[in-house]
């Protein structure tokens, strides 16, 4: 049964664990032996819930900027599905030149790709735009429109990128936080058993034990006492 956290241990199990070490040290304050270390475990889980809650504020904020990607995707397809229609009817015909020239292949391949090659489409659609001005000057609207929505797609994305990165940045240092935390935690143990040595009982008052599968901590009060396993007039 494990006592001490692991790499693998939740942030959250760390943070009570270590909280149960430091209160049961306090009960212990005529030791010498174990002096200064409450306040080093404290120093340890304080850094990493800093780091924790940073990676945590990371994630939420990429999701918000997940949410503009998926909107401003939704946008630059609109706006190139009312140009082709918009296109069509300055044709007055199926198939006629405006149309064929700015859409050879229909709004499809333009609006079905995402990210970076949808933009590539757009900046070429802007182009063909461009080179129809000529014969299509109602359509200068239209480019500054898909233009415009091009930007805030290449600005969405482009925040995307650098929130991964923060994120990915902030995952690290909390990883690197709880590295620390449990170098100090198995410190803390070693220098418990070092102050009671052969005396097992007492050392395993400092240390919360993982929970069982119905959820208990093992060891704790939640337990049933002896002769409390079963309800009264149970069949036995």
């Amino acid at each position: 049964m494990s006592v001490l956290p692991n790499a693998k241990t939740p942030t959250t199990r760390c943070e009570l664990k270590s909280l149960y070490t430091r209160t049961m040290l306090a009960k212990f304050s005529d030791v010498a032996a174990l002096a200064g270390l409450a306040v080093k475990l404290e120093d340890a889980t304080n850094a990493l819930l800093a780091r924790e809650q940073a990676y945590g504020q990371k994630i939420k904020e990429l999701i918000v900027i997940r949410v503009e990607v998926k909107f401003a995707d939704r946008l630059a397809d609109q706006i190139v599905r009312l140009a082709l229609k918009r296109a069509e009817i300055e044709d007055g015909r199926p198939g006629g030149r405006i149309v064929s020239t700015l859409f050879p292949g229909g709004s499809t391949p333009i609006i079905k790709p995402v990210g970076g090659t949808q933009i590539k489409e757009m900046r070429a659609l802007e182009g063909r735009y461009t080179e129809i001005a000529a014969i299509y000057p109602a359509g200068s609207a239209e480019l500054d429109k898909i233009t415009s929505l091009r930007h805030r797609y290449e600005q969405a994305l482009e925040a995307r990128r650098l929130g991964m990165e923060a994120a990915a940045q902030a995952r690290a240092a909390r990883n690197l936080a709880k590295e620390e935390f449990l170098d100090v935690f198995a410190e803390v143990a070693n220098r418990i058993k070092a102050a009671f040595p052969r005396d097992k009982q007492t050392q395993d008052l400092f240390f919360l034990k993982d929970k069982t599968d119905d959820g208990l901590d093992v060891g704790d009060d939640e337990e049933s006492e002896d002769g409390a396993a079963g309800p009264a007039g149970g069949e036995g």
